[in-house]
């Protein structure tokens, strides 16, 4: 529960920017994390999941049996296996829609409890990177979204204007009932295929996102309990042997703090249980959606297919980078609060100050990592499935 107090006092800065741009993204598909969920938002819902499912089956299928041309296969799996991730994110999400929102009202007391001036500009950096990283993301994938739904438009009109027969194409290459393909079903189709689309952006724009926040204000907590330790021992840096009266008031402020750092490593934990099945999926997929991109690249012959392979490739680099980035910052900022302690001048403390500064800072030394089975979001984890993406474009280049 939230403290009542909290409610009274004024917005801090951080509230203006807190989860903005996943909230958005989660509310239009119906799975932003709320205690209530109206029948409406269920609906919402019902319909962004379905559209997603229809292109993800469909397409994945329409792969499949076409894996004799593997050029048209892999322009079905690339959004296939996408959309396919996205309906797995947005199960969990949905299913587990109250924890989510006791994940996101516990960050937001973290992040609320400390309202100076100097620490809430800390934050709002933070989350401002958050936000325009999933920006980016939302911003690359509906780019992406429209290239694929635009490109079919600008074939018929050049087949119109060039006397050319017309040809029935669909966004997507994607296995459908012939009736739904045929007149005057087709508008609907292509309507619904469309949707399926802009619906998946907005899903892997929310939980992406939604991971990238949350990882960076844990990280701006984590600096808040640094600023917190380094402030307990700023005042007595001109005594030279702490008395029994400063020893028991810093002893007071390292209790608060070790509890806060407790709360967060809490948090970390309970993100990461929340998170294994996704983080796990999409860093599986990672490798083979950006492999099959770049292939796609390489042996389309049509520009435009071109142009949106590269779209989509900036897409699926832009989505990796969230994850690995977010579970950098966790694991560094967890380890600086180690850092900080052993800078500061604890050897004038008393023998039960210091047990109290060595329990915090042996805790502190096991860097708090957001990992799942095989994989730890980092930057040299995005490295390297960058390096085993190349190893794989190299591999099957050698069988074409």
């Amino acid at each position: 529960m939230i403290d009542s107090s909290l409610k009274l006092t004024p917005e801090p800065l951080i509230a203006h920017s807190f989860y903005r741009i996943p909230r958005i993204s989660g509310l239009i598909v119906g799975i932003w994390p709320r205690w209530n969920r109206p029948w409406y938002i269920c609906l919402v819902f019902l319909f962004s999941f379905f559209v997603v499912l229809v292109g993800a089956v469909g397409e994945n299928l329409y792969g499949c049996l076409h894996l004799d041309n593997l050029v048209i296969a892999l322009e079905a799996f690339c959004p296939g296996s996408t959309k396919a991730v996205c309906v797995l994110k947005m199960t969990i999400f949905f299913m587990h829609l109250p924890q989510w929102h006791s994940l996101s009202e516990r960050l937001r007391h973290m992040l609320y409890e400390n309202q100076d001036e100097v620490s809430q500009r800390m934050l709002v950096g933070l989350s401002t990177t958050a936000n325009r990283l999933s920006l980016l993301l939302l911003a690359s994938g509906s780019t992406t979204n429209t290239a694929f739904n635009v490109q079919p438009l600008i074939m018929a009109l050049y087949r119109w204007w060039q006397a050319l027969p017309g040809q029935v194409e669909l966004p997507f290459n994607i296995s459908l009932p012939a009736f739904a393909i045929q007149q005057p079903m087709f508008p609907f189709t292509y309507l619904l295929l469309t949707a399926s689309g802009f619906c998946t952006v907005f899903t892997f724009s929310f939980v992406d996102g939604y991971f990238l926040c949350s990882c960076m204000y844990i990280c701006g907590v984590f600096r808040l309990v640094q600023q917190d330790i380094r402030r307990t021992f700023d005042d007595f840096r001109e005594v030279n042997v702490f008395t029994t009266s400063i020893n028991n008031g810093i002893r007071q402020k390292l209790q608060i703090i070790i509890e806060r750092h407790n709360a967060i490593i809490d948090l970390c934990t309970d993100l990461t249980s929340q998170f294994t099945v996704i983080v796990l999926m999409h860093f599986l997929s990672a490798a083979f959606v950006l492999c099959s991109t770049i292939l796609d690249i390489m042996l389309n012959t049509s520009s435009l297919s071109g142009l949106t392979y590269i779209c989509y490739s900036i897409a699926a680099l832009t989505q990796l980078f969230l994850y690995c980035y977010g579970g950098n910052h966790v694991n560094e900022s967890s380890l600086a609060v180690a850092d900080v302690l052993y800078e500061i001048e604890w050897y004038k403390c008393d023998a039960r100050t210091r047990k109290m500064i060595l329990m915090i800072l042996r805790r502190s030394q096991r860097a708090k990592r957001i990992a799942v089975p095989f994989f730890t979001p980092s930057l040299p984890a995005f490295s390297s499935i960058l390096s085993t993406t190349g190893s794989y474009i190299t591999l099957l280049k050698t069988f074409l």
